[in-house]
């Protein structure tokens, strides 16, 4: 069984977008593989960083879908706007900096504050440290 350490540096070394990019170079079908990979360098594993607060992805849709289910006797209205704005922002630049110019001070401290407030809730996660490789060669012998 390979090293954490070993694998690490094969992690390093050859990373998934590698395979990816000579995927379409092989037909589908089974093949038979013997080969080796020699690596040779230096790893240098630095001490892992602060914790830090985590990301976390907004459930965009659903809040709007709260918001106008919520809305009472406003709800046919915010729904006509809410159709205004999703035919604006998917016409102009498909939605990239479309907005810029339309959130309010007050929609940008809501948004900011509420999302704030919860990631502060939820644990720091651990920063690993990087992992850096000095004179690397790679060789792969096929038998």
């Amino acid at each position: 069984m390979a090293s954490d350490l070993t694998l690490t540096v094969l992690s390093k070394v050859i990373p998934a977008r590698a395979a990816s990019e000579h995927r379409d170079g092989v037909s589908p079908g089974a093949y038979p593989v013997d080969f080796t990979v020699r690596v040779s360098g230096t790893v240098n594993v630095k001490d892992d960083a602060t914790p830090k607060t985590p990301t976390t992805s907004i459930p965009v849709k659903e809040v709007l879908g709260m918001f106008i289910a919520r809305s009472g006797a406003h709800r046919e209205a915010n729904i006509k706007v809410l159709r205004e704005c999703l035919t604006e922002m998917l016409t102009s630049k498909g939605g990239k900096g479309g907005a810029k110019g339309s959130i309010s001070p007050e929609f940008d401290a809501a948004w900011s504050d509420t999302v704030g407030a919860f990631l502060e809730t939820l644990p720091k996660t651990r920063v690993r440290g990087e992992v850096e490789m000095d004179n690397v060669t790679v060789e792969i012998i096929e038998d």
